[in-house]
């Protein structure tokens, strides 16, 4: 636009001032070194300006050469570009259907010239992983983190579950912690933490991730207190396979006084005792929650105790049958306390009461066995066909 401008505003300036000059042409010399050049000023114009459209001329000539080959440079470019990406894509088809060996070939076919070379690196680590080439794995994990080191992140914990899947636990853990170090409240890096610590048994380290997973919402209450327990029930375990009832119950004494008041994990701790058939160390736990409260779960676990002395216990459990004297679970603790203590006919009445208001196979058993006792043969197959009904 502006080159038509000025070509018109010469044209403008010929006409009118080209009569004028007709016969007032003028003089130009230029004198370099021996030579000399001599001509009118309508002259030197008219070379002016055939030498600026000749200009004008080379310039457009140049900028369509100049343009044509940006064009194919261009073109191939794209062509590149369009051929990875189909490679990426096909790939990424056959990393899914399986085919590790093609997929890791077409992944690095096309991360030359792919939009996210990264993806390309990670995908082809996967399959080399998958076909058990572990240091080719960790090749393209390393050409990842080159190809884009603003993405550590991604790459650590691709590597984290390439290394978890090949049960390399100590490996993840470390890489783990490292992270956690850097992120530490990432969800991804808690989750897999804790996967970690269960495939190693380490009860305690999970249990001092599982508030702050809690507090990510990455655990609901419920979970949270089941996955507690679990964690509990696998120490308790773990001690008194290794040690005796001692340790375990020093332990115990060793957790916060949170926890040791968390009623549903102490009585877990019973319940482990009189599986282990330390039936002392658990009434000596269960007397204190007896005197404070009267509870259908205390009742049940009383009602599998087997003690020398049961007076103590006895003495608690009347008590509180003045005040629940219609609990299944109450009198059901009464029948078989007397039961171990071969008192029959007390053991009878608790019982029947119990079984009339909720029956029970347990219960029904132990009247079979009170029936057996008493040769009261045709009873004692009634109740032991009612217990497997």
């Amino acid at each position: 636009m502006i080159r038509l401008i000025v070509l018109l505003v010469i044209l403008a300036a010929a006409l009118l001032f080209g009569p004028q000059l007709a016969d007032h042409q003028g003089y130009i010399l230029i004198s370099v070194a021996d030579y000399t050049i001599e001509m009118s000023v309508v002259t030197a114009t008219i070379i002016a300006v055939v030498f600026y459209f000749l200009l004008l001329l080379t310039e457009n000539i140049l900028s369509r050469l100049f343009s044509v080959r940006r064009g194919l440079r261009g073109w191939w470019s794209n062509r590149r570009y369009a051929k990875a990406q189909r490679q990426t894509h096909k790939g990424m088809a056959a990393l899914v259907e399986g085919e590790y060996q093609r997929a890791e070939h077409l992944m690095l076919r096309g991360a030359g010239q792919s939009e996210l070379p990264l993806l390309n690196y990670l995908s082809a680590a996967e399959a080399a992983h998958a076909q058990g080439e572990f240091q080719k794995r960790d090749e393209y994990l390393q050409k990842a983190e080159e190809s884009d080191p603003q993405a550590q992140l991604a790459i650590q914990l691709t590597q984290n579950r390439l290394l978890q899947d090949q049960g390399e636990w100590q490996q993840s853990r470390d890489l783990l912690e490292q992270l956690r170090q850097r992120w530490p409240q990432h969800p991804q890096i808690l989750q897999r933490l804790r996967a970690v610590y269960q495939a190693q048994h380490a009860w305690q380290a999970e249990l001092e991730l599982l508030p702050l997973l809690r507090k990510q919402q990455l655990l609901n209450d419920t979970d949270y207190s089941t996955a507690q327990a679990q964690c509990y029930q696998a120490q308790f375990n773990h001690i008194l396979q290794e040690q005796d009832e001692t340790a375990l119950l020093a332990f115990w004494q060793q957790q916060p006084r949170t926890v040791r008041h968390t009623q549903s994990l102490l009585l877990l701790l019973i319940d482990t005792l009189i599986q282990q058939q330390q039936h002392q160390a658990a009434f000596e736990l269960l007397a204190p929650l007896l005197r404070k409260q009267a509870d259908e779960a205390l009742w049940q676990r009383c009602a599998r105790l087997q003690l020398n002395d049961y007076s103590a216990l006895l003495k608690s459990l009347l008590q509180q049958l003045k005040q629940h004297p219609q609990s299944p679970a109450l009198l059901s603790a009464l029948g078989h306390i007397y039961y171990q203590q071969q008192q029959y006919v007390l053991a009878q009445g608790y019982l029947e009461r119990s079984v009339s208001l909720q029956p029970t196979a347990a219960d029904q058993r132990a009247l079979a066995g009170i029936m057996e006792h008493q040769r009261l043969f045709e009873k004692a197959a009634e109740y032991y066909r009612l217990s497997l009904s």
